[in-house]
């Protein structure tokens, strides 16, 4: 089987810091590569040469990883064609009319192909608004993984008052409402918001080795975000052994009746009382329940597990 990769095509391979998707293709490479799967990644802007590199691979497979690029998709010359969104909005209650470019000019092109693709949804969630917006194709769930094979871990986190939230710093991920709450460290690469990157609380952006070491060191994960689709990060804390304090958009594929997964309503998202006692709560499940925490995040989201069903699944 030969499998191509289609990537954004706006930061290089391997990614050396920020951008989840770019994360997400990298590690089905990597993975993908251990099994002994002939694959691939196309990793470039113009569609054009898109479609000129996946067909001349001759692939079995081109699996179009990036929401933008679904407009490649008719003249690509393989077997089976899939795609996958990671659009933050996907499932927001009202994104047809509050978010009209990504409706009109992304979404819709995905129910017009629907002939020529399958989709591969990161959440049930996902699966049914293409299910409600006319899609009668075939729909795969495939949840993000994390790589356990990266992440350090320890029972005595360095900072087990503290909380972190990591993230890009954008109003999309909330960093600037809860920066006067005490005992979090922010990081991420600023982008916008009236987040102050003077602050002592924000450490910066932290490359992929810095957080492979440094995540396990705190005691839960916050990510207050008002969209996303399946984060990354989420499932990066588990494996490294912290809860979670996350909005309701965020919480896709998870098991809420754990006591270290805490989901803040949307109601109550900008109420800091409620948000900082929520927090310190969980902080505390967190550091009681640390082993079961990342023996759940290595169990349901290790990138091993996650990538042997993702080929049953595109073998089939």
């Amino acid at each position: 089987m030969k499998l191509v990769l289609v990537a954004p095509g706006y930061k290089s391979f391997p990614p050396q810091g920020w951008g989840a998707v770019e994360s997400i293709v990298w590690d089905y490479y990597q993975n993908l590569k251990k099994r002994s799967v002939d694959v691939h990644i196309v990793n470039t802007t113009n569609p054009n040469q898109m479609v000129s590199e996946c067909n001349a691979h001759l692939a079995d497979i081109v699996h179009i990883m990036y929401d933008d690029h679904i407009i490649i998709a008719p003249y690509l010359q393989c077997k089976k064609i899939y795609y996958t969104s990671h659009y933050a909005y996907i499932t927001h209650p009202t994104f047809q009319t509050s978010y009209p470019w990504y409706y009109n000019n992304i979404f819709k092109k995905v129910i017009e192909c629907q002939d020529c693709i399958i989709i591969h949804a990161i959440s049930a969630q996902i699966a049914d608004i293409y299910r409600q917006h006319g899609f009668l194709g075939k729909i795969n769930i495939v949840r993000n993984g994390a790589r356990e094979d990266c992440f350090r871990y320890t029972t005595t986190p360095a900072y087990p008052q503290k909380s972190v939230y990591v993230a890009k710093v954008e109003f999309r991920k909330g960093q600037h409402v809860y920066q006067s709450i005490s005992n979090i460290d922010f990081v991420g690469n600023y982008h916008d918001s009236p987040f102050d990157t003077r602050a002592k609380n924000y450490l910066g952006e932290w490359d992929k080795p810095t957080l492979y070491a440094n995540l396990t060191d705190y005691a839960n994960l916050v990510l207050l975000s008002d969209g996303e689709a399946d984060p990354l990060v989420v499932k990066e804390a588990l494996i490294a052994g912290l809860g979670v304090v996350i909005s309701e958009c965020a919480s896709a594929n998870l098991d809420l009746t754990k006591p270290y997964i805490t989901v803040v309503p949307n109601e109550k998202r900008t109420d800091l009382d409620y948000v900082k006692r929520a927090i310190i709560h969980n902080r505390i499940q967190s550091l009681y329940n640390r082993s079961a925490i990342r023996e759940y995040g290595l169990t349901t989201f290790a990138w091993d597990k996650v990538i042997d069903k993702y080929i049953e699944m595109v073998s089939i």
